[in-house]
């Protein structure tokens, strides 16, 4: 995935420094002289510069096959970015009133009776240690450590964790371009919803 951004940090005599990108929420970005995709003038801060991400050994995320930019593309750039950042905040407040309706209506229907106060304990406490999972993976990520599997990250937003699940991912800026993973995400809410209203229903035989 290539990245567009503008060079904050330079030591010349080292030959390296960093990139911040446009997307502010982003991280910093490694960059060495040598990452240059061909040879051209030594970058100064403030140059504006398009490259390729990957996270290194070390767990930077590092720049590649770097070229420097044009005023006018950057421009064009900045433009796209405004709009998928409205776009994406549009996003973000319909997932905040899901997340809210969703506690309230947990909180009404355990009031009511029709679910179980232990039910709401065990949402509670799943909603606690998938942000923990989700910072713990993120933070492995970074360290080139290993990973917590993706499956239990789905196991844990089915059985209720989600709104926490959708809160790291913002927050911590994890899993949220990973286009597979977040559409199995968006599954898990439904089936968790889908469940939910089983367990309120008279189909549920348990009585749990």
């Amino acid at each position: 995935m290539r990245d567009q951004g503008r060079l904050v940090e330079w030591f010349d005599e080292k030959g390296y420094g960093f990139i911040q990108p446009n997307e502010a929420t982003k991280d910093r970005v490694f960059l060495h002289i040598k990452d240059f995709a061909r040879q051209g003038p030594r970058p100064i801060v403030g140059c504006a510069l398009e490259y390729k991400v990957l996270l290194d050994g070390q767990g930077r995320f590092r720049a590649q096959q770097v070229t420097y930019l044009k005023a006018s593309q950057m421009q064009e750039k900045v433009t796209k970015l405004k709009k998928a950042n409205g776009q994406q905040q549009q996003k973000l407040k319909a997932m905040q009133i899901a997340c809210i309706a969703y506690i309230l209506a947990l909180a009404v229907f355990s009031i009511a009776g029709l679910l179980n106060g232990m039910v709401l304990l065990f949402i509670s406490i799943i909603n606690a240690m998938t942000y923990w999972m989700y910072a713990q993976d993120k933070e492995a990520a970074l360290q080139g450590n290993r990973r917590v599997p993706e499956q239990t990250l789905h196991i844990l937003s089915f059985l209720g964790g989600w709104p926490t699940a959708w809160l790291a991912q913002e927050k911590l800026r994890h899993k949220t371009e990973k286009q597979p993973f977040r559409k199995i995400y968006f599954c898990t809410i439904a089936l968790n919803i889908l469940l939910i209203l089983w367990l309120i229903s008279p189909l549920n035989v348990l009585k749990f």
